[in-house]
């Protein structure tokens, strides 16, 4: 009988300090629950990434049409350098599908 109750108490011993080293009072358990999102956190949050996800969009359909533009721009300066007689050297090309890019630097 006496080894069943060291058994026993070495058992609630060992409960008690693992209940030690792992329970949180409800005042700790409050203050953590503070720092965590909320719903609004993520309305907030979801807001601002649809605002970003539909500045994207509008960009990408609104590209083709500056490149348009552009090209209908570029033409017009060569036209308008020839029948003046000035040399034209294009800055910007368009290729393919109407997208706009800058041509590579000369390496010093």
């Amino acid at each position: 009988m006496d080894q069943e109750l060291k058994d026993i108490n070495a058992r609630l011993d060992n409960l008690m300090a693992f209940l030690a080293e792992n329970m949180v009072t409800k005042q700790e358990l409050d203050e953590r629950l503070q720092t965590l999102a909320t719903k609004q956190d993520f309305h907030d949050l979801l807001t601002s990434v649809d605002g970003i996800a539909k500045r994207f969009k509008d960009t990408d359909e609104e590209l083709p049409v500056v490149a348009g533009w552009t090209s209908r721009m570029e033409e017009w300066s060569q036209k308008a350098a020839n029948k003046i007689g000035v040399e034209y050297k294009a800055l910007i090309y368009i290729r393919r599908k109407e997208q706009a890019f800058l041509p590579a630097l000369p390496r010093s």
